[in-house]
Order: C-alpha cells, then sequence, then structure tokens
C-alpha cells in the first residue's frame, strides 16, 4: 500500500479556526439561536464538533468521503459541518426546498454515505434506499427509521480526533438548465488550522479584520452565505442564526445582538429598506461594520440608497458557486456606479462572440480564475471542459466588461439576453429602471418569442401595497421606462403578479416566469385565431 504525504501544518497557523477558538477562549460565545435562545460557547462547539467526528469515524467514515446535510438554519446544522470538516471529507448541503425525489438525487450522484436531516424534512425522502438506515441521523424528535442527531453529537469521545484533516464544502449549483452538478475541489492534505487561516485572507477583501457578531438570515446550504458564516466562524465571529428572512426581523434583530457583519443579496437589501421609514428611523445600526451583497446584479441606485442608509460601510462581491472573483468597495461604488471591483488582470478575461478578447468597455462573456482553486462538476466531465479551460479560466455564462482601470461591470447571463430585432437587450438593465418607480416591489423581465421580432421584452411586475393593477398603471410604467431607456429595451407588454417566484436566497426563478409567460403568451395567440 502506498504511503500517503503527510498533513501539511503549519505551527503559526494552530491559533487559527473555531477549533483553536474552542482551545484558548473557550467561553466566547460561538452560535446563538434567535428562534430558540439556545447559546453554545466555542468550547462546547469544539467539544460537540469532536464528538461528532470521532463518532463518524466509528461508523466508518474516512477522510475523501462525501456526507450531507439537509437542514434548515440550525445551531446542529453548525455543529454538523464543524466536526465534519476536520474528516477531510466533502460535506453536501442540500436545499430545504427540494422535493424527496431531488434531494435523493444529489444524495446518490454525490454518493453521500451518511446523511444529517431536519426533523420537518425527514419524511420528504421517498426512497431509503440512497442513505442506508444506520447512517440516517435527524434532529429533533425520535423518527421511525431515524438515529438521533444527539446520538452523533452527544456520544462520542470529545478529545481533538487524530490525523485531523480539513475538509471542504461541494455545493451542488442550481440546476437551471438541467439536473443539478456538485463542484468538487481537490482537498489537499492540510490541517483544519492551516485551511482556517484562508477565513482571515478571504474577509480581508472586505476590510475584516476583528472577530465580531455576524448574523445569518439566508439559508446556509447556499454556497455565499455558507462560505460567508464559516468564515466568519473560523474568524472567532459569534454567529446569530435567524430561521429565515424577514426584513424587519433583520433590522430589529441587529441592535439587539449587536451585529456587525452581514451577508445578503440585493432583493434582501431592497426589502429592508422598504420597511417603513418611522420603523428604521428608531433603529440604531451603529454596530454594523460591513453588509457584504452578492447573489445577483446590484443596481447603483439600490446601491446607493444602501449606502446611504447603513452608512459606508456596504461591499458588493462577484462571485459563484465556483469561485470568488472580486469585490467593490462602498468609496468604489460611489466613484464608479455599477462595478463589483477590480479583478487581479491576470485572473479575468472578457471574451467576445469570435472568441477573441474583447476590447475595454466592450461585453463578452466573462471568464476567471477562481479564488477558490481548481475544481470540477461531479460526475460531469462533459460539462467541466465545457466550462473551465486548460489554462484554468472559467465560465458561467455571465456577460460584462472591463472599463480602462480594470474595473468590472456585470450586464447579465448569456441565458437570459433577450435579443429583440436583433438587438442585445439585458434584464438586469430593464428591472433597475423598473425598481425605481414607487409601484415596483419586485421585477422580472423575460423574452418571449415573437414571430416579427425574434422576442419580446415583457416585463412581470409584484406591486407594492397601495397600488392596483390596471391598464393605466402598465402604460405609466412603460412611459417611465421611456425617460430612462433606449427603444428596444422598453417592455412591449406588462403583466401583474400578486407574487414573484424567487428561491430561498433570494434569487429570481427567471425560468418559471418566462414559461408561464410563454403559455400565456400561446393560449392568447390560440384565442385570436
Amino acid at each position: 500500500m502506498t504511503e500517503r504525504e503527510p498533513i501539511y501544518d503549519d505551527p503559526s497557523h494552530h491559533d487559527r479556526g473555531a477549533y483553536a477558538w474552542g482551545r484558548h477562549h473557550p467561553d466566547r460565545t460561538a452560535l446563538i439561536s434567535d428562534v430558540t435562545g439556545e447559546t453554545v460557547t466555542f468550547g462546547q462547539l469544539r467539544r460537540r464538533a469532536n464528538s461528532i467526528a470521532n463518532r463518524m469515524r466509528s461508523l466508518g467514515i474516512t477522510a475523501g468521503d462525501v456526507v450531507a446535510s439537509w437542514q434548515n438554519n440550525s445551531v446542529e446544522q453548525w455543529e454538523f459541518f464543524t466536526g465534519a470538516l476536520q474528516l477531510g471529507v466533502l460535506v453536501v448541503p442540500i436545499s430545504t426546498h427540494l422535493t424527496g425525489a431531488e434531494a435523493e438525487y444529489i444524495l446518490r450522484d454525490s454518493g453521500a454515505k451518511l446523511l444529517v436531516a431536519s426533523g420537518d424534512l425527514s419524511g420528504n425522502i421517498e426512497s431509503t434506499g440512497a442513505i442506508p438506515a444506520d447512517m440516517r441521523f435527524v434532529e429533533g424528535a425520535a423518527v421511525d427509521g431515524w438515529r438521533s442527531f444527539s446520538e452523533l453529537r452527544d456520544s462520542g469521545d470529545v478529545e481533538d480526533p487524530e490525523d485531523r484533516l480539513s475538509g471542504s464544502f461541494m455545493y451542488y449549483t442550481s440546476g437551471t438548465t438541467g439536473r443539478p452538478k456538485g463542484v468538487r475541489r481537490s482537498l489537499p492534505r492540510i490541517s483544519p488550522e492551516v485551511a482556517a487561516a484562508g477565513a482571515g485572507f478571504f474577509l480581508a477583501k472586505f476590510g475584516v479584520r476583528d472577530p465580531g457578531v455576524a448574523m445569518l438570515f439566508s439559508p446556509g446550504y447556499h454556497a455565499a452565505p455558507g462560505a460567508y458564516t464559516w468564515n466568519a466562524l473560523n474568524q472567532g465571529f459569534t454567529l446569530v442564526i435567524l430561521e429565515r428572512f424577514d426584513a424587519e426581523h433583520v433590522l430589529r434583530s441587529i441592535p439587539k445582538y449587536g451585529v456587525t457583519l452581514i451577508n445578503a443579496v440585493p432583493t434582501h437589501i431592497h426589502r429592508m429598506l422598504a420597511v417603513p421609514q418611522e420603523i428604521r428611523a428608531g433603529l440604531d445600526l451603529s454596530s454594523l461594520s460591513h453588509v457584504l451583497v452578492a447573489g445577483s446584479k446590484f443596481a447603483p441606485q439600490l446601491k446607493a440608497h444602501a449606502i446611504e442608509y447603513f452608512g459606508p460601510v456596504v461591499w458588493e462581491s462577484f462571485a459563484a458557486t465556483e469561485g470568488f472573483v472580486c469585490c467593490a468597495s462602498p468609496q468604489e461604488a460611489l466613484e464608479r456606479p455599477g462595478t463589483v471591483g477590480r479583478p487581479d488582470p491576470e485572473s479575468i478575461r472578457i471574451v467576445d462572440e469570435d472568441g477573441a478578447i474583447a476590447p475595454v468597455g466592450v461585453s463578452g462573456t466573462i471568464h476567471f480564475k477562481s479564488l477558490g482553486g481548481a475544481f470540477d462538476y461531479h460526475n460531469d466531465s462533459e460539462k467541466t471542459a465545457k466550462s473551465v479551460g486548460a489554462d484554468g479560466f472559467i465560465t458561467c455564462g455571465d456577460l460584462g466588461y472591463l472599463d480602462d482601470g480594470g474595473y468590472l461591470y456585470i450586464q447579465d447571463r448569456r441565458v437570459d439576453l433577450i435579443i429583440t430585432g436583433g438587438v442585445n437587450v439585458y434584464p438586469a438593465e430593464v428591472e433597475q429602471a423598473l425598481a425605481e418607480h414607487p409601484a415596483v416591489d419586485d421585477v422580472a423581465v423575460v423574452g418571449v418569442p415573437d414571430a416579427e421580432w425574434g422576442q419580446n421584452v415583457v416585463a412581470a411586475i409584484q406591486l407594492n401595497s397601495g397600488y392596483t393593477a390596471a391598464d393605466s398603471l402598465a402604460e405609466e410604467l412603460r412611459d417611465f421606462c421611456k425617460e430612462r431607456l433606449a427603444g428596444p429595451k422598453v417592455p412591449r407588454r406588462i403583466v401583474f403578479e400578486s407574487v414573484l417566484p424567487r428561491m430561498a436566497t433570494g434569487k429570481m426563478r427567471r425560468n418559471e416566469v418566462r414559461d408561464e409567460l410563454v403559455k400565456r403568451s400561446a393560449v392568447s395567440a390560440d384565442s385570436a385565431s
């Protein structure tokens, strides 16, 4: 048998990470549940994580294996992550909004050997064949066919496992163009403390220097909030865990817990700023030092409003499940409206339709080298080959351009691009214009097939309270767009919806909107013929 290369360890990193905080600052609060009020110190977290790791080892889990989490935001979720990620395993967080069949597909595709699930989800697994009964653990009350999570957390040795080895998350992409795929990174043989040292490096990009209080209100299973949260915990932050996002509750929780760091998507920001002024004015948010925003295009006007309200603490980053690219400080956002930051010039390319490097200011497909390191799509070499070049540059299909200072601007995703009468229309640009109208609470712009124009620009709008859907309002909104957009970008049609479909992460389910509007167009055409 070939001898494995030794685990890389650096004594200078021994005091890094959540595990080290548990050894050296055991009384510092690590986790707070906003739902139950439970608090867990770093000392308790270390002991529970060790118990989980040692118990998993006794069940046969070894370095290189895959384990899965199908959990709501909870203390138990982060205890499990912290325990598993010192065993050199890949942890697959599964969206709690998937059906049992969808979750089971990920379990089978990933090759997961062990699963921890929230109690309300355990009954959704349609077949138990994906994970053996003795490797399924459930939070809370007893469930037939499942072992209790407390058995995993409370019955193992609480001392550090032998041969500790850093693991990694394997997030599955959202699968908007097909089955979701796991983004699998190689696992270097390094200690958890060496890996945790990267937390400080990553957060320092946003000017985060000292540990404070972070708040999680986005789903912990999602790549962006999951990564930010894990990095913050390893930096010694206290993590306040909210069950879900509610704009007013989030704002009230910031002064309640003295929160210094939050991670949000633009939709969260929009909804927090829509909380009545009389409520917002009475809240002291001065503890906030960093509001980190990612996940979708952040309209310059919305960002300016956010900076005005929260102060010069709002940062935007451009990243994907496949990796981090760059970020823009509050100052850069005001000086260069619309930029997502200045990436390393050696790690960014804008490629035109002919495959050539696009000139400054000219739009093309964004290709980047991930700061997160090399990866492949699990069980999909074809997708890996299409997305990852031989030189390591990656594309997720996003469109954008670089200015003369090397700053990056995002326009949209190639799959969402609308071509009407030969003119390219970026839905995000139209959505930004409409979002400035006081009647608009939420908006999705899509292309609907048209025999003459190829596609028509159609806007689906969710109205703010106090406004009523009417033809006159639709015309007012079109006139509003005409003042701000070129003719081809003005929606040919505006429809009003009671609620627009968004994922729990805040991302618009644009395919659902598009499919519904295409279906309605077909019905209208049949009725007219």
